[in-house]
């Protein structure tokens, strides 16, 4: 049996980070919708809907902009991944809000 040490824990954080890093590089640009988990719900108020869409926003452009940054470099990246990724969430989110489909 593997003795628990600092440096295995290290070495095993390394190993979880460098796969999550490499599976996202090796994605296109379309698979990136892998990394959105927003689902709205009528069921729940706006406010509800608000606060998840908002923490799912967050997470999604993180993803996003790591994947540009490797893919696209770091020069106009906000620009890119609030166009390309955030804008079409956002804006379909303000049309579930507002009843439109």
């Amino acid at each position: 049996m593997t003795e628990l040490t600092k440096e295995n824990i290290e070495n095993v954080l390394d190993s979880i980070l460098s796969s999550a890093k490499a599976e996202l590089v090796n994605k296109t640009q379309d698979q990136l919708e892998d990394y959105w988990y927003f689902v709205y719900e009528s069921t729940k108020s706006k406010e509800w809907n608000l606060y998840k869409f908002t923490k799912a926003l967050e997470l999604y452009k993180s993803e996003c902009r790591k994947w540009e940054e490797h893919h696209n470099g770091n020069a106009c990246v906000v620009e890119r991944v609030r166009d390309k990724y955030l804008m079409p969430k956002i804006k379909s989110f303000v049309e579930k809000m507002s009843g439109v489909e």
